[in-house]
Parts: C-alpha cells; sequence; structure tokens
C-alpha cells in the first residue's frame, strides 16, 4: 500500500482552533451592546458635550495567532535544517588533549651504580599533547604535537585515511605507530601501568612514517593489519638520505571466546605480530632502560643493557599475544623474538616477555574495541567526579591492583647486551574516564655485559588527563 503521510503542523493547528472556537461559541453568552449617545447634540449639564465612548478593541482571532506561531515554528525548522545540511558538507573538527605529570624517585645497590652510574630522582611531564582529528564523509584525518618529546614538539599521530574501502576496510598515510604488539598498539592512557613493558618498548617498532591497511573479517571476533614504513622516521616523520630503508610489518588478532551480551566483560583475544626490517646505515642496536623514566625529552633513567651498534643490514621481529578478561580479573601476556643476521656473528636471537595480572577492585572490567584488536578505554561503574555534580559525587570511581613481570635477554652467540628483568606491582585510581591516578613500584634486576649483577629501585606517581 502508498505511504501515508501524517497530518502536517498546519493542518493541525487548524483543527484545533476550529475546535477551541466551536467550544467557546457555546459556552460564552454574548457581550453587551454598548451604550450610544444619542446623535441629538444635547449638552449635558455642565455646559460641555461628552465625549463618544471608545470603540470596543476588536476581539483577538486564535486562529490567526495560532497560524502565525505555526508559521515562524516552521521557519525555524527550515534554519535548522539548513544549517545542519551546511554543516555535513563541511569536515567535521574535534580536540583532543592529553596531559601525564609524573614524580619520580630512584634507589640503586652499589654494583647498579657502577654500571649505569647514578640516577636522579625528578618531577617531569611525561606527555603534554593537543591535537585536532575528523572526517569528511569516508575521509579521516588526524594532527597531534607532544610537547613534552625531544621535539618540543614533535610529531605523534600525524595522518589522512580513506575509510570503508572494500575488502580493505581501512587506508592510512602518515606517522602513525606501525601494527605490532597489544600493548604497544593500544593507546598509552588504556594500558595498565606508568610505562609500556620490555618487550613493546623500544624492541617492538614505535610511530613511523608509512602506509597501512587495515579491517576485520568474521563479525569482529578478528581483525588484521599491514603496512610498509620507513625504518627509523625522527619526531617528525622525516626519514631522508641515500640509504633509504623499509619495514613490511602486520599484526592479526582472533577473539577465541567473547561474551557478546556483556560486552566482553569475559573474553580471550589471541594475536600473532610480524616485523621484517631493513636497518639504516647496515647497522642496529638495542638499548633499554627498566619500566620507569622521568619525562620524555632526556634519558634521566638509564639504559641498563646495551647491546651497542651491530654491524646487520637486516633482522625480524615475531611476537605472541594473549589477553584473558573474567569479569574483574585479568591476564595478558606477550612474547617477542627478535632474529637478527648480522655481518660478523652470523644469525643471532634475542628475547623478552612480560606476564600481568590484573584485579579491579571496585568491579570494572578491561574494556577491548573490537575493531581494532586493542585495549579500550576504563570507565568506572559510579564516578568520583561527576559533571553534573559540585565539589565530588557520591561513587568511589574504580580501583585497580595489578602485577607485571618482565624479562629482556640480550645476550646470544657473539653479542653481550646484557639481562634485565623488572618486577613491578602499581596500583590505579580512575576518578572517572578521564582522570587518573597511577602509583608504581619496580624492582629492577639488572645483569650487565660483565655478569656482574645488580638492583635497583623505583617509584613512580603519575596525575594524567585526557579526552
Amino acid at each position: 500500500m502508498p505511504h501515508r503521510r501524517g497530518p502536517s503542523l498546519r493542518f493541525l493547528a487548524l483543527t484545533l482552533c476550529a475546535l477551541s472556537a466551536r467550544a467557546g461559541s457555546a459556552q460564552e453568552p454574548p457581550a453587551p451592546l454598548p451604550s450610544v449617545v444619542p446623535a441629538t447634540g444635547a449638552v449635558p449639564a455642565g455646559g460641555e458635550a461628552a465625549p463618544p465612548p471608545p470603540l470596543p478593541a476588536a476581539p483577538s482571532d486564535p486562529l490567526t495567532d495560532l497560524m502565525k506561531r505555526v508559521t515562524d515554528l516552521e521557519g525555524e525548522l527550515k534554519k535548522s535544517k539548513q544549517k545542519a545540511a551546511d554543516a555535513a558538507k563541511k569536515p567535521t573538527l574535534n580536540w583532543m588533549l592529553q596531559i601525564q605529570a609524573d614524580s619520580v624517585w630512584s634507589d640503586q645497590d652499589a654494583a647498579n651504580r657502577a654500571a649505569v652510574g647514578s640516577i636522579p630522582d625528578g618531577t617531569a611531564f611525561r606527555r603534554a599533547r593537543f591535537g585536532a582529528f575528523g572526517d569528511y564523509g569516508s575521509i579521516e584525518y588526524r594532527l597531534a604535537m607532544d610537547f613534552a618529546l625531544p621535539g618540543r614538539p614533535s610529531f605523534i599521530d600525524v595522518y589522512v585515511g580513506l575509510n570503508d574501502i572494500p575488502g580493505l576496510g581501512r587506508v592510512r598515510v602518515g606517522h602513525y605507530f606501525e601494527p605490532f604488539s597489544l600493548e604497544q598498539y593500544s593507546q598509552n592512557r588504556f594500558v595498565t601501568f606508568m610505562e609500556r613493558s620490555l618487550p613493546t618498548e623500544p624492541i617492538a617498532p614505535g610511530r613511523n612514517f608509512g602506509v597501512m591497511a587495515n579491517n576485520t573479517f568474521a563479525s569482529e571476533r578478528g581483525t588484521w593489519a599491514l603496512g610498509v614504513f620507513h625504518t627509523d622516521s625522527d619526531v617528525f616523520g622525516d626519514d631522508s638520505g641515500n640509504d633509504f630503508r623499509a619495514a613490511i610489518t602486520g599484526r592479526a588478532t582472533f577473539l577465541a571466546w567473547y561474551d557478546d551480551e556483556t560486552a566482553g566483560r569475559d573474553m580471550l583475544h589471541l594475536g600473532v605480530g610480524y616485523s621484517a626490517r631493513a636497518t639504516k646505515n647496515d647497522q642496529v642496536q638495542f638499548a633499554v632502560r627498566p619500566e620507569m623514566r622521568i619525562g620524555s625529552a632526556t634519558p634521566n633513567v638509564p639504559n641498563f643493557v646495551d647491546t651497542g651498534r651491530i654491524a646487520a643490514s637486516f633482522y625480524q621481529l615475531v611476537g605472541l599475544e594473549a589477553l584473558l578478561v573474567r569479569g574483574p580479573l585479568s591476564a595478558q601476556s606477550e612474547y617477542v623474538l627478535v632474529p637478527v643476521d648480522t655481518n660478523k656473528s652470523g644469525a643471532v636471537y634475542f628475547q623478552s616477555w612480560y606476564a600481568t595480572g590484573s584485579w579491579f577492585l571496585t568491579g570494572e572490567h578491561r574494556p577491548y574495541r573490537k575493531s581494532t584488536g586493542t585495549l579500550e578505554r576504563i570507565v568506572p561503574l559510579r564516578d568520583f567526579v561527576r559533571p553534573d555534580v559540585r565539589g565530588f559525587g557520591s561513587g568511589p570511581g574504580a580501583w585497580e591492583l595489578a602485577v607485571r613481570l618482565s624479562h629482556l635477554d640480550l645476550n646470544n652467540g657473539g653479542i653481550r647486551g646484557g639481562r634485565l628483568t623488572d618486577l613491578t606491582v602499581g596500583l590505579n585510581w580512575y576518578l572517572n574516564a578521564y582522570t587518573r591516578f597511577t602509583a608504581n613500584y619496580i624492582r629492577a634486576f639488572q645483569t650487565a655485559k660483565t655478569g656482574r649483577e645488580g638492583t635497583a629501585d623505583f617509584y613512580g606517581i603519575r596525575v594524567g588527563y585526557d579526552f
């Protein structure tokens, strides 16, 4: 059957007006006729003619008033629709901001101090970011800068993307994270501890200039991403010279178990990553500090293990990852193998891993973004600070207790870079979805190149805010 349009505003107004007029005529008595002064020219006592009485005011017409209001309302609706149509013809604009302020204290034994020197205490901004992002139909963009990184400011994510491509999903060109590792590929504000673990930073690749395609499959049960990148872009995304080298990096994930009714409150994520990387100037070096730093612009916390420069033209990264969530409890782990084809010592193999356990004391669970196979923002069940309440809200926020064990081994073949093991205990207090206090304690066990063992303790506190 053909679709019948409902009554318009004007038709409804006329109907209501007619009903109102009929009801009024049936209930109200007729108004009395006004008195008329005789036209005889007679002068009342007092000698002056009385002025004629004023004519009665014309009765208001409810139909006219209602129709005027309807016309004005229709005009406002047309203007609103036109503004929305004009806005849809322009790219959208959204703002992002992130602030992380850290305080760090350290303590070393004699062996560690002799190996790496004295580590200072200090305060610094770990991240101070500002940027804009948006889209124009299927085209997206992002421009974000960090004023705490060495460039002051440095490029963070600067790219243009094309979405909804049949078969490919999304293609992105610019400067951003290569798709490798659950912890590395997830945004820093969604990871559990103050710093990422030993296998992911800086062993796993960070942000580089490149082109990448990514998509989901099996009704978002799985994801894949594959890209070609410059091996070593600088903080502005630049990489130039006669010795240009590239890397091919990819990642695939699958949800072996996901509870749709609770939006992933119970789930199991599995993933694998791979990167084949040509070195720049036929050299590669792996130098790693413990999972703590004071700011980002200067290396206040020294490297505990260091291979030095290795003569090699090619190396690889192979990663395995897993995340298990059971309500407020979660377990997360990754393993990274680094085969290096050296020019003098043949193939050598470095390896690293971490295991993390987390418990939300207030009942939340670790969220998961199915479109990218990454961690998502923690949202407290009851905010401690709410936008609709002056002062503090009625809830405790979200409290999370976590522990992590990380290990990195840079000794293999003829290479002696040392070994490092970190034990981290952390406490997170999420006042709301955008404000977070973090406290970390780290005991770092170092085995230097010489084989001598030492330890260092780190205490860190962070105040973070982002939107």
